[in-house]
């Protein structure tokens, strides 16, 4: 019949659909993968606010266990080492390193890869895109498109042969891209020598003045965010000490699986007005305010409802919790 569509047609189309979204979790699974197996040395590119800078990265996995070498192209000279759970950052011309432990639940490129995937598509609509090139290499995309507004949407190309991540496009809610990073060439290797991973290039290391953060168990936290975004979930909750700062933070994160939150509850908020701010750089957002008489602070590649929301919601878990957010 005329303008009406045979059921076996219907079928196809429900089939090819579903096929299609697989084919999609199968390019991020192998991006999983390609992180955690693969040796390469490279240079990336990041670009923000119609800003540029460069890095070059040396990436390692021995035994299961990946560490890296990021270090600055442009601007003054920084290199951080990511291993273990750890990252230390040499500031060579203030002759300064920072050590701090790694909330494994944030992410950072180029492993930018989403986790928990089936439930991850409740709340992004994820599908491939067409092939390109990137580094040289032919790159297929996968498209992230967020299904409310508490996220971004993410345009992800992996190298067509091995999986790895070669370009990642952070998209806000009007369709721009806010926020990229790019390898501008990439090299495998089979084997990468640990020396290559050391602090390089930063002269006498164990002369550098030393700030270290530190983690603390929270087996009981004591606050808690009482309006959580839709498919958010607390990963960790902790005490720290951030370096270079003083005093103690109670410092809970949250992640939906891709994007990550984290929120201080510092010490108690000065007696005199104190404004809430809000920092963006990026696909990054800050926001800071006194709340229940305490400095709180919101942060994660979220937009500002997200952080805003989470921040002005922060409550003594001993206090009746209020209702969560739409």
């Amino acid at each position: 019949m005329k303008g009406r569509r045979p059921l076996w047609a219907a079928g196809l189309v429900l089939i090819s659909g579903a096929a299609f979204a697989d084919s999609a979790r199968v390019w991020l699974e192998r991006m999983q993968n390609a992180a955690r197996t693969l040796n390469y040395t490279g240079t990336f590119v990041y670009r923000h606010d119609r800003l540029l800078s460069a890095m070059r990265i040396v990436h390692r996995v021995a035994h299961g266990r990946v560490t890296e070498r990021l270090t600055t192209l442009d601007g003054r000279r920084q290199v951080i080492i990511r291993r273990h759970g750890q990252i230390q950052c040499y500031l060579p011309h203030d002759h300064v390193e920072f050590i701090e432990q790694r909330v494994m639940a944030l992410k950072a490129f180029p492993a930018l890869i989403p986790t928990h995937l089936k439930t991850l598509r409740r709340y992004y609509a994820i599908h491939l895109g067409g092939l390109g090139r990137v580094a040289g290499a032919v790159a297929r995309l996968v498209v992230i498109d967020p299904r409310d507004d508490f996220r971004y949407g993410y345009r992800l190309w992996a190298d067509r042969k091995n999986g790895l991540l070669l370009k990642a496009t952070v998209i806000n809610q009007g369709g721009k891209a806010i926020e990229q990073f790019l390898f501008a060439h990439l090299h495998l290797r089979r084997t990468i020598p640990a020396s290559a991973v050391g602090p390089i290039g930063v002269g006498h290391a164990d002369t550098y003045k030393e700030e270290r953060g530190e983690l603390f168990p929270d087996p009981t936290p004591t606050w808690t965010v009482t309006r959580v975004p839709p498919g958010f979930r607390l990963a960790m909750h902790l005490m720290r000490r951030m370096a270079g700062h003083k005093g103690i933070v109670q410092h809970l994160v949250y992640s939906d699986g891709l994007a990550g939150v984290s929120v201080f509850i510092g010490r108690r908020a000065p007696r005199k007005p104190v404004h809430a701010q809000l920092y963006r750089l990026g696909a990054l957002h800050v926001f800071r305010a006194v709340v229940d008489h305490r400095m709180v602070t919101a942060l994660g590649d979220v937009p500002t409802l997200t952080v805003e929301t989470m921040a002005l919601s922060v409550r003594p878990l001993t206090r009746r919790l209020g209702p969560a957010a739409p």
